[in-house]
């Protein structure tokens, strides 16, 4: 049976030559993405193509980046573990010859593997980044609408107030108006009752009283409307109110939320700086 050599990478963890038939550790990496990784990896700069059989893989004549020996054959498995996947290798230089331990080939296929590990664990924290932000993002955008609808009903507010004054005031200059004008029906109503039946007088003057109280009929009219107005605007002003409330409450909840988030997407920035590191 051929004896292989495996090599183990922990990502933040010296590689110790000492230590053999160990798996190369990526935390929290998807075992289907490194498998797809690797074989586009040991692929690079060779014709030949991973002969696949479940989750091991075989390639004859890759060629390794910084590895004097020239192209060597590649037998390696992938397996997932909870919360990391662990790769297999085995570097053959010639027949039945394999890469040993305390050698310089050792450490260069040591230093491939490592920075293979670093790319993939690099891959996940990218994405868990990548997400973090968008959340964030999100959440930044519903705490602005909210800040936005808050203006909104603000103004509603503002408006409404402006309305109701103006409309006060029109109420009130109408009654002015009113005053006079019941003055001028009064007197007209009383000059009308000391006027002939026929006379052309009386039938212009019949005219002008009912012209009058036309025209009061009209004021009378623009004051419904004036406190119609009044009342829609005081009932926009408390459901306003109200939506304000409720607004406030939203907000100080997306504010925590967006906060607490800030924190997260800086904690897998660190880790993602931490990785690079290495």
């Amino acid at each position: 049976m051929k004896t292989y050599f495996y090599f183990l990478i922990f990502i933040f963890i010296s590689f110790s030559v000492a230590n053999a038939q160990k798996p190369l550790s990526i935390p929290e990496a998807k075992p289907e993405v490194v498998k797809a990784n690797w074989i586009k990896t040991i692929e690079k700069g060779t014709k030949s193509k991973v002969q696949k059989v479940n989750n091991e893989m075989t390639l004859f004549g890759a060629i390794l980046s910084d590895f004097a020996g020239g192209s060597v054959n590649i037998m390696s498995e992938v397996e997932n573990y909870d919360s990391l996947t662990r790769l297999f290798v085995s570097v053959e230089t010639a027949r039945d010859v394999f890469v040993e331990e305390n050698s310089e080939e050792y450490d260069k296929v040591s230093a491939f593997l490592k920075k293979f590990g670093k790319d993939q664990y690099t891959i996940v924290a990218k994405e868990q980044l990548s997400a973090e932000e968008s959340t964030l993002k999100k959440l930044e955008k519903e705490f602005s609408s909210s800040r936005k609808a808050k203006q909104k009903l603000e103004k509603g507010i503002k408006s409404s107030k402006v309305n109701i004054t103006q409309q006060n005031d029109k109420i009130k200059n109408i009654n002015k108006e009113l005053d006079i004008l019941d003055i001028k029906i009064n007197n007209s109503s009383t000059l009308l009752s000391t006027m002939d039946d026929g006379d052309e007088a009386k039938k212009s003057k019949k005219s002008e009283l009912k012209s009058l109280q036309k025209k009061k009929k009209s004021l009378l009219k623009d004051i419904n409307t004036a406190e119609s107005r009044i009342s829609k605007a005081n009932t926009l002003i408390d459901d306003n109110t109200k939506e304000i409330t409720l607004n406030d409450s939203t907000q100080e909840d997306l504010y925590d939320q967006v906060t607490q988030q800030k924190l997260t997407v800086d904690y897998y920035t660190k880790k993602l700086k931490t990785i690079g590191s290495y």
